[in-house]
């Protein structure tokens, strides 16, 4: 074999042990969760393949934090340049923007979602049972909320928890009780504690008031895997699911259940004399013309500025609905591109963490449904615009 085919070989030899380096470096495989700080300025992904990413969103530039991080950990303190996560060995890390680490300590089980409070001295976590979890400053544990069984197993979708910006309060969803479409509406917590003790059963939406770190409010009405969010300023629940009921409650007045628009045949009129499926049963009056692909089923909703608009994201849907709290109409829809496909595609509630907003900011990052890279959108208010500024795939 002369020197040049042998030289030539080599050099192939060496540019494919490179590129599987790189690759085996630098992909990270999906996101499985994200946050945005307050700012708008930064963020945080967790990966399939536990990388965590950093991300400059001005300056448009990564910096890969981790490649020994649980998937689901990735979280921005509110109002502080500081993030969270846990290593795959347990240790959980505030740490800022700039790389100072801010506090760290070690739990004995891996985190299906957490949060933690502006001072960094109260410490909340789900786990793999949607088990709810308390850790104070000085390291002790109290149970919010007693695991039941096998429910991410059975479910395949975290507990999330959503906590308001004053963090009086706390929500967390998992699968609605088809019992809840029957009066009365609102049930009491005793109810709950006799199905089984420390709230284990209490797996649909419910409102904990933090400092007491007691449910005040169960809310009822959605239907299997269910994901609610609470607005910044405390005032507004919102849910939804995969049945496509959406509903929203003042935190104010909980027991009063509001039901959502369906994006093509509007609300369903309680107590009508008209059978199931009677356009008369239905309100339409407030309905605006959805685009093609628009898909009740919802995978998340997450507020996109401050306390007053918020977006619904539909299964296997490219397209965001906008509506404002307090009212069940749409206001507009967003198409937010078909491709990448989006983390919406696909059932991918066990993923619906990977879709993070900045109310402050009017900033929206979502996760993809197949390779590491994200889409980020603007919103404007005053337009009423989301606008694509950012893809990296």
């Amino acid at each position: 074999m002369s020197k040049i085919k042998v030289g030539v070989l080599v050099g192939l030899v060496l540019v494919f042990a490179g590129y599987i380096l790189w690759d085996t470096l630098t992909y990270s495989g999906p996101v499985m969760s994200a946050a945005v700080s307050s700012d708008g300025a930064y963020a945080l992904t967790a990966h399939r393949e536990n990388h965590l990413v950093l991300w400059n969103l001005r300056s448009k530039e990564r910096q890969t934090i981790s490649r020994n991080a649980n998937i689901y950990s990735a979280y921005f303190i509110k109002g502080q340049p500081v993030f969270l996560w846990q290593d795959l060995e347990g240790r959980v890390v505030a740490q800022s923007v700039n790389g100072n680490v801010e506090q760290t300590f070690t739990l004995e089980s891996q985190a299906y979602g957490h949060l933690m409070t502006r001072d960094l001295r109260h410490y909340y976590f789900s786990d793999l049972g949607w088990g709810i979890y308390r850790r104070a400053e000085d390291g002790s544990l109290d149970t919010l909320k007693a695991k039941d069984g096998k429910t991410f197993l059975g479910y395949m979708k975290l507990l999330n928890l959503a906590m308001d910006s004053d963090e009086k309060w706390l929500i967390s969803s998992g699968s609605g009780e088809a019992k809840g479409f029957e009066p009365p509406y609102y049930r009491s917590l005793d109810d709950v504690l006799e199905r089984a003790p420390e709230y284990k059963k209490l797996n649909s939406v419910a409102l904990w008031e933090l400092e007491s770190g007691k449910p005040i409010a169960k809310l009822d009405g959605n239907s299997a895997k269910t994901h609610a969010t609470i607005s910044p300023d405390g005032q507004w629940v919102i849910s939804g699911d995969e049945n496509g009921i959406g509903l929203y409650w003042n935190t104010e007045r909980p027991e009063e259940r509001h039901r959502l628009a369906r994006y093509h045949s509007g609300i369903f009129i309680d107590d009508t004399p008209y059978e199931m499926g009677d356009p008369r049963n239905r309100d339409t009056s407030g309905l605006i013309d959805a685009p093609p692909g628009t898909n009740n089923a919802t995978i998340a909703q997450a507020f996109i500025h401050n306390s007053e608009y918020y977006l619904r994201f539909g299964n296997n849907s490219h397209i965001a609905a906008l509506f404002k709290a307090g009212s069940p109409w749409p206001v507009k829809y967003f198409d937010l591109g078909e491709s990448p496909e989006l983390v919406t595609h696909g059932s991918n509630y066990s993923r619906n963490t990977a879709i993070a907003t900045s109310p402050e900011a009017g900033v929206l990052v979502m996760g993809h449904r197949t390779g590491g890279g994200i889409s980020v959108y603007q919103f404007d208010a005053d337009k009423l615009t989301l606008d694509r500024v950012w893809v990296v795939e």
